[in-house]
């Protein structure tokens, strides 16, 4: 394979993730025209072409994407060789990139990274939000070292780091016109206005699955992959929205909410994840984040 251009390879890569030209060539101060010669110039070094053209901008072919995919495991492959370096110096720094489902963020911050970040002030983090398939393609795309997501499906790509059973509650506003202390059944959710994730995300795909096999449609008055939004729905008494305890542990111990319980037979239980990609070496401070992640409220 030829050797690469950093400049060229820069500018095909922003272009792709800016989704223009000219948003590219902003944020990497440069001419639209200088952008546009350099990705040329990096498809004509490869002989292929790595992005389709249109006018509502630029998107990556299907060679594109697979030096998307080749640039980012030579990245990781130098966090790994600097992480080797720093761990032979004795040394405790580096980045760690997390792709994280919405729903784990609270507690992430609250049971790992505030005391991580206490014992090792010099690793630094990249988060990225977002469903369980953005989670997923994150992590076998090697864009981030690990996950956090609800119900992720089987893929050889992916190893589970560790997993913990988490049923799904219907949660109401304590007080409200929805606050009984009756178990939720299928039937119950079916009659009452709820606020449910897309089946993007694992709660939304196990919804789908029950309504499917049932033969049942939840009232879903809003779809929202906000985490925020469902809990802003639930505390205006609007109805009741459904997720796993953990995601709502300080509205609970608050009162603001109340967990009604699900029938198992209605939702199996989901499980929480944390995942890695499957055969990939993660640098030293990788490593020690994988250790204080298991101490989350979502895997005890």
């Amino acid at each position: 394979m030829p050797s690469l251009d950093p400049r060229q390879t820069s500018c095909f890569l922003t272009a792709v993730q800016c989704g223009t030209v000219r948003a590219a060539a902003e944020q990497l101060a440069l001419e639209p025209s200088t952008v546009s010669r350099n990705i040329s110039a990096l498809e004509k070094v490869l002989a292929t072409t790595l992005v389709e053209r249109g006018r509502l901008g630029v998107r990556a072919t299907e060679a594109g994407e697979l030096l998307i995919s080749f640039l980012s495991q030579q990245e990781g492959a130098l966090d790994l060789l600097q992480s080797e370096f720093d761990a032979l110096a004795g040394m405790k720094r580096g980045n760690v990139s997390i792709a994280v489902g919405e729903g784990f963020v609270g507690d992430l911050f609250d049971n790992a990274l505030a005391v991580f970040s206490l014992a090792f002030p010099d690793i630094t983090f990249s988060l990225s939000v977002g469903s369980t398939e953005n989670v997923l393609h994150q992590v076998t795309s090697e864009q981030a070292h690990l996950g956090l997501a609800y119900n992720v499906p089987k893929t050889p790509q992916v190893r589970v780091q560790t997993s913990c059973a988490q049923p799904l509650v219907g949660l109401v506003k304590r007080g409200g016109s929805y606050d009984t202390e009756q178990p939720l059944s299928l039937g119950d959710l079916a009659a009452m206005p709820c606020a449910v994730p897309p089946k993007s995300f694992g709660i939304g795909a196990m919804i789908t699955a029950v309504e499917a096999k049932q033969g049942v449609r939840l009232r879903a008055v809003i779809e929202t992959g906000s985490i925020a939004a469902l809990k802003a729905f639930v505390r205006n008494d609007m109805g009741c929205t459904i997720l796993p305890r953990f995601v709502v542990e300080s509205e609970l111990s608050a009162g603001l909410m109340v967990a009604r319980s699900i029938p198992r037979a209605v939702f199996p239980d989901g499980q929480s994840s944390l995942i890695r990609k499957e055969g990939r070496k993660l640098p030293q401070a990788a490593q020690l984040l994988l250790k204080h992640l298991k101490s989350m409220s979502a895997f005890t």
